[in-house]
């Protein structure tokens, strides 16, 4: 690991730095704990509680992607994720993200193309449990959905993302042609319909799970969904999945992939009044095409600075020479990678295509939070 010494002078003459100004959000994005007017459109009477949060924010997804996209059509975000443009907690610019809605009677087919670089598709059911993941290489890159795969409905939320060589014009013009080559076809389109769950109930139970970010075990917070039978094509493992993991997964962020193809360790520092502070940690165990990021909140889980995020990616980390990585949070613009933080923030490092599961659950327990 980098010179500590090194490390204790870059932060002494930091100490002067002060908390990064937070930006207001803007308009189209709810307060805390209010919710939108799209959602209190397609809410309703029905009481919401832990027992059933888990439906009622899949519902809350479902209904306000077909809001945008309409049936089985994708959206996609032609850039990367912006202060301006986020529209949801816990957003990241890791890649370029394309969403959709799709009614699976009679089966809907997805399929990716064939590239040199990372692409995946992963397909959640009502119950917020992944149905199959694809990558965009040769065997895994298409599957067949079907009502009897799901744990419930016939509907499915997808995501996929495409990573991009870099944050410049012509790498982002090359990942629209990538998303671009995502295809799907489906053989009905009945719409999904709003469950009429209450929005300020749901709301609510959403942040009172938030709470326990920190016990959460994300191995044990979403896979496949119990009692069906898997096909390889599905690219996912089965997993006992738990009601408490999966309810504060849900709650923190929806449409986290298994811990198979991805893990996230929560950055919540001791000291979090925006003072400087450091990280370090060895680049994670990944596949060819992986790659990994670190993102910061603020205290409402919404990006509040322009500067809040740092990738693998081309131009963005820059690694010690043993290395390893040095990542610095309001240290100012001479300390190496360092990301502005406003005070009472909070992070995830997000890690894509692990080796193997226990190896980056392991990997993740050794990394130091921000000190």
């Amino acid at each position: 690991m980098k010179n500590l010494t090194i490390i204790a002078t870059m932060i002494a003459t930091a100490l002067c730095v002060q908390p990064a100004m937070a930006h207001e959000l803007g308009d189209h994005l709810p307060k805390k704990g209010q919710p939108t007017a799209v959602q209190l459109q397609f809410g309703g009477d029905k009481e919401v509680n832990k027992d059933n949060f888990i439906a009622a924010e899949s519902d809350k997804y479902f209904f306000e992607q077909q809001q945008k996209s309409g049936i089985n059509h994708f959206t996609h975000d032609r850039v990367l994720l912006t202060m301006e443009t986020q529209t949801v907690v816990r957003q990241n610019r890791d890649t370029l993200y394309s969403k959709s809605i799709w009614d699976t009677q009679g089966g809907v087919t997805f399929t990716l193309p064939i590239l040199q670089s990372y692409q995946s598709l992963q397909v959640i059911d009502e119950n917020h449990r992944t149905v199959a993941v694809l990558y965009a290489q040769a065997g895994k890159n298409q599957i067949t959905i079907t009502p009897d795969m799901l744990s419930y409905g016939q509907h499915v939320w997808v995501i996929a993302r495409t990573q991009v060589a870099s944050d410049t014009p012509a790498a982002i013009a090359e990942g629209n042609r990538k998303q671009d080559l995502i295809k799907a076809d489906a053989s009905s389109a009945n719409r999904y319909q709003a469950k009429g769950f209450n929005q300020y109930q749901r709301e609510q139970v959403r942040l009172d799970l938030e709470k326990q970010v920190m016990a959460l075990d994300f191995t044990q917070a979403m896979g496949a969904p119990e009692g069906k039978p898997l096909h390889a094509k599905q690219n996912v493992r089965a997993r006992k999945v738990t009601h408490f993991h999966a309810l504060g997964l849900t709650a923190m962020g929806f449409g986290g992939l298994p811990s198979e193809h991805a893990f996230y360790k929560v950055l919540l520092a001791d000291n979090r009044t925006g003072q400087c502070q450091v990280m370090n940690f060895d680049a994670p165990p990944l596949q060819a095409n992986g790659f990994f990021s670190i993102t910061t909140y603020g205290q409402d889980a919404y990006v509040h600075t322009n500067n809040f995020a740092l990738s693998s990616r081309q131009g963005e980390l820059t690694a010690n020479e043993d290395g390893s990585y040095t990542v610095h949070f309001n240290c100012g613009d001479n300390a190496i990678n360092n990301i502005d933080v406003e005070a009472n923030w909070t992070g995830i490092l997000r890690m894509y295509k692990p080796i193997d599961e226990q190896q980056i659950v392991d990997y993740a327990d050794g990394v130091m939070l921000p000190h």
